[in-house]
């Protein structure tokens, strides 16, 4: 959608969350955690040029944990996603295949919140990416591929049926949808600042060890 900026998108969506954060948090030190500062003091080691081992360990630890959620988390729920998409496949009357996405369960769902998020220019399955993004960010990506992938309404437009380049396919079925530049930036911004991943939320209530505040986080 902004192919000649990409790079300013991607900051400034960087830039908005860094924004928002501060301003969160100089309101709610404010407000709702009111007191005085405690000093933080944490004893940090030597700094040294990393060695090659040093690098490859840490490499590997964190490539493991990443593919390990990506197999996880993310190849489950890509796979519920599009059994939903799928799911019913009907028959018509005269034996065809009387299959729609807008017809299976997960249009449904999409449908049944679409009048909430119409105000910003996002259709139902736009709404469906956001609802499975809660598992983990990453998700609404592959949401968005299955049920564009999945939807053939738009096969008569030359840049669709172009298999050399699966984003001007993603491009075209988006833009007859009537998404355009600013409702993408807009969706890329919702994605950044809503509720935060199934993950992280764990992750606040380790930390705090008290669900009210990974609540109080969610909302």
């Amino acid at each position: 959608f902004a192919p000649n900026h990409r790079s300013m998108v991607m900051m400034s969506l960087y830039l908005v969350g860094i924004v928002t954060a501060t301003v969160a948090c100089r309101l709610f030190s404010k407000t709702i955690v009111k007191g005085e500062d405690v000093p933080f003091v944490m004893e940090l080691p030597p700094y040294r040029f990393p060695t090659w081992k040093a690098i490859g360990r840490h490499t590997w630890e964190k490539g493991r944990e990443y593919l390990k959620k990506m197999g996880g988390i993310i190849l489950v729920a890509s796979i519920i996603v599009w059994a939903l998409s799928y799911f019913p496949h009907p028959t018509n009357s005269d034996g065809n295949d009387g299959y729609s996405i807008e017809s299976s369960y997960l249009g449904q769902m999409g449908k049944a919140i679409e009048p909430v998020f119409s105000p910003q220019g996002f259709d139902w399955k736009l709404d469906v990416a956001l609802i499975s993004g809660v598992g983990a960010k990453e998700i609404v990506a592959s949401t968005m591929g299955v049920l564009y992938s999945g939807d053939d309404s738009f096969a008569d437009d030359e840049s669709y049926n172009d298999d050399s380049n699966k984003y001007s396919r993603l491009h075209a079925a988006m833009t007859a949808d009537g998404i355009d530049t600013l409702v993408a930036y807009c969706f890329l911004l919702f994605v950044v600042l809503y509720f935060p991943c199934i993950a992280t939320i764990a992750a606040i209530k380790n930390e705090t060890g008290s669900w009210k505040w990974a609540l109080f986080a969610a909302t």
